[in-house]
C-alpha cells in the first residue's frame, strides 16, 4: 500500500480505465507529478479524496480478504458463506498489495504477532480502509494491541478453531447489518441481505427491458447443457424476477419458490441433481405439476461490489449429474454476466464524474 502510486494503480482504484485517469489528470481532478524520468506519479490521499468526493466506490461490499498460512488457508474459504467474495493470501507484503488494489470490506489478519503490528501499521494509516472491519487471531494472553482497540477491529483468540472465528464474524457482521424484516422466511438468507437488495435497486436491472447481452447468455446456458430451461434471475424482497430466460413462460414467481435463495445463502455455484429427494422443496410448487422440476443448477451474478443479485441457472425436469465440465461452464456463464454489470457501473460512475466536471 505505497503512498505514491502510478496512473495505472490509481486508474485500479477508482475503477476507470488508465485513459479515464490520465484525463482526470491532465484536467486537474487529480493531483499528480512527474518525476525526473519524466514518469506521472499520483499521491494515494488525492485518490483517497476524489474517491470520497465523487462517492464513486460504495463504504461497503462483499469481499474480504483473508492473510493465514498452512492448513487454515482451506478452512477459511468457509467465509463465503457469509456472503462475502473470499481471497486467501499467504504472504505479508502480497497481501499489503492487494488490499491496496482491492479495498476489501473485511481483512483477516492470522498470522505471526510480529507480521501482524508490520501490516496493522499500514492499515491503520491508510484512509481508503476507514470503513473496512480488520479481524485479528492472536493468543489471547498477549492482549489487544492499542492501535487494534482504537480502530474497534475484532480480535479473536488464536486457540479458538477457524470455523468458530468464521462464526463470530458473521455474529458481528450481523449485529452491523441492518436488520431484515424478513425473519421468518422459510428460506435461508445472507446476513448482509439488506446490503445486498439495495444492491439489485441500485444496479437499475430490476423491472427493465429484456437485453440481447443477457438473453444470449441464457440461450447459451440451455445449449451448452441441453437443458430445456435457463434463465437469469433477480432476487428482490418478495419476487424471483426473471431479467432473462428460455423454456419457462413467466416474468416471475414467488420468492418463497425460488431455488436461487439456495445459491445466494452459499454465495457459490450450488447444485440440486433431484429437486423431489430434498426435504426442503417438498411444499414447492415447482416440483408438483404442471412444473415438474427435478433438476437445478445456479452460479451468482454479481454486482461491481461482490454483492449477488441473483444467479444464471438451468433446469431441468429429470434428474441429472452435473460434473467439474459442467460447474466451470456455468460458472464462467454467471462470471459473463457479472462483467456486464460491473463495466456498466464503471460507464455510470464516469458519467457522473463528467457532469460534475461540466457543471
Amino acid at each position: 500500500m505505497d503512498d505514491i502510486l502510478t496512473t495505472a494503480q490509481a486508474a485500479k482504484l477508482l475503477g476507470v480505465s488508465v485513459r479515464t485517469a490520465q484525463l482526470w489528470v491532465e484536467s486537474g481532478n487529480l493531483s499528480s507529478w512527474k518525476t525526473p524520468g519524466g514518469h506521472r506519479r499520483i499521491p494515494r490521499l488525492a485518490v483517497a479524496e476524489l474517491i470520497a468526493g465523487q462517492a464513486m466506490r460504495q463504504p461497503t461490499g462483499a469481499t474480504a480478504l483473508v492473510l493465514t498460512e498452512g492448513d487454515r488457508a482451506a478452512a477459511w474459504q468457509a467465509l463465503g458463506k457469509a456472503g462475502l467474495l473470499v481471497e486467501i493470501i499467504e504472504d505479508v507484503l502480497q497481501a499489503a498489495i492487494r488490499i491496496g488494489e482491492l479495498l476489501p470490506s473485511l481483512i483477516v489478519v492470522d498470522t505471526a504477532e510480529t507480521d501482524q503490528d508490520k501490516l496493522l501499521d499500514r492499515l491503520d494509516a491508510d484512509g481508503l480502509l476507514a470503513s473496512s472491519l480488520v479481524v485479528v487471531r492472536r493468543k489471547a494472553r498477549s492482549g489487544a494491541p492499542k492501535r487494534v482497540a482504537a480502530r474497534q477491529h475484532l480480535v479473536l483468540d488464536e486457540d479458538q478453531d477457524v470455523a468458530d472465528c468464521i462464526e463470530a464474524i458473521r455474529v458481528h457482521l450481523s449485529r452491523c447489518a441492518i436488520p431484515t424484516q424478513a425473519d421468518h422466511v422459510p428460506y435461508p438468507l445472507p446476513f448482509n441481505e439488506q446490503d445486498r437488495l439495495k444492491a439489485v435497486a441500485a444496479s437499475g436491472l430490476y423491472n427493465s427491458p429484456r437485453e440481447e447481452s443477457f438473453d444470449r447468455l441464457v440461450e447459451l446456458a440451455t445449449r451448452t447443457f441441453q437443458a430445456p430451461m435457463a434463465m437469469f434471475t433477480l432476487l428482490t424482497s418478495s419476487q424471483q424476477w426473471f431479467k432473462a430466460l428460455t423454456g419457462f413462460n413467466a416474468g416471475a414467481t414467488p420468492r418463497d419458490w425460488a431455488f436461487c435463495n439456495y445459491t445466494l445463502a452459499a454465495n457459490q455455484l450450488t447444485v440440486f441433481e433431484d429437486l423431489s429427494t430434498d426435504a426442503r422443496f417438498a411444499n414447492n410448487p415447482m416440483i408438483q405439476e404442471p412444473h415438474h422440476f427435478r433438476f437445478y443448477a445456479g452460479a451468482p451474478v454479481r454486482d461491481e461490489n461482490g454483492y449477488a443479485l441473483g444467479s444464471i441457472c438451468i433446469i431441468d425436469r429429470v434428474p441429472r449429474s452435473f460434473g467439474p465440465d459442467d460447474r466451470n461452464a456455468l460458472t464462467t456463464l454467471s462470471e459473463a454476466a457479472s462483467n456486464i454489470i460491473k463495466w456498466r457501473a464503471q460507464e455510470r460512475q464516469l458519467r457522473r464524474l463528467r457532469a460534475t466536471m461540466d457543471a
